[in-house]
This record gives structure tokens, C-alpha cells and sequence, in this order.
């Protein structure tokens, strides 16, 4: 990549804003007039891009966490805090691949669904008492 293409493919990315870094190459090339993805996809991976683009997400990153902390106090959201949690956990990772994160959330029955004959409440490995009060070990996948 020239010097000048260089150029030309920064004012286009400056341009589109912030939504520009969350485009891949495909999507650059299909909205702007340069429309060869392959030299979008080089000049999104050199390192000068890649490190603006890391930048400016850790940036709104940040902002996003922030702002979901302050509208916390007012949430009775019950994923909301586990939200936070792993993406303050997704800012300190960047460096690293740990693979996919997950986020689990429990709610909590309400007072008629707690008191219902078709529901049990299981601990995390599944275990729950029967109506006897017996506790019941649920059987695996590969047990009959």
C-alpha cells in the first residue's frame, strides 16, 4: 500500500466515525468509493490502525461501563452488575484470548412461582430435594 492510498483510506475511515471501528473490510469496501476489500483489510491490520482502533474501543469502552454503573443505582436489573463485571473483565483480557465468555444470570422465582407443584429448585449441579424431602442426583447423558 502506497503512501497516498494510505492517505486516501484514513480521511474515508476518519470520516465514517465511530462507526468505522466496528467495520471489517467487506463493509468498508460495500460503503465507501474504494471498494477493494483487500486493500481495506490491509490497511485495518498495520499496526498504526489496528492500535487507533484498540484505542478508541477502550475508550468507549470504558464510557459504556460508566455509564451502566451510574444508571446501576436505579436498575433492578439482575444481570446488569454481572454485565459490568465481565466487561471490565474484557478490558484487562484484550491482550489475552481466553476463548468465549459466557454471562449467567439467576432470577429469582417470584412468591406464586416459588410456591407452584411443577417447579424444583436445583443447586448448581442440579441437585434438588423431591416432595418427600429426599434429595435427588439427577442422572447424566451417558447413564441409563
Amino acid at each position: 500500500m502506497t503512501n497516498t492510498e494510505f492517505t486516501k483510506l484514513w480521511e474515508k475511515f476518519i470520516a465514517l466515525g465511530e462507526e468505522a471501528l466496528t467495520l471489517n473490510h467487506y463493509a468498508l469496501a460495500d460503503i465507501t468509493e474504494i471498494k477493494n476489500p483487500q486493500l481495506w483489510k490491509e490497511f485495518i491490520t498495520t499496526p498504526k490502525v489496528s492500535e487507533y482502533i484498540e484505542s478508541e474501543m477502550a475508550i468507549i469502552r470504558e464510557t459504556s461501563i460508566n455509564k451502566m454503573i451510574q444508571q446501576s443505582a436505579n436498575s433492578r436489573s439482575v444481570g446488569q452488575s454481572q454485565l459490568i463485571n465481565t466487561l471490565q473483565k474484557v478490558k484487562e483480557d484484550t491482550s489475552q484470548k481466553k476463548g468465549p465468555t459466557f454471562i449467567f444470570c439467576h432470577v429469582p422465582l417470584s412468591a406464586e412461582q416459588t410456591h407452584a407443584p411443577n417447579i424444583r429448585v436445583c443447586d448448581e449441579h442440579g441437585i434438588y430435594q423431591d416432595e418427600d424431602g429426599a434429595f435427588v442426583i439427577p442422572k447424566g447423558d451417558d447413564e441409563d
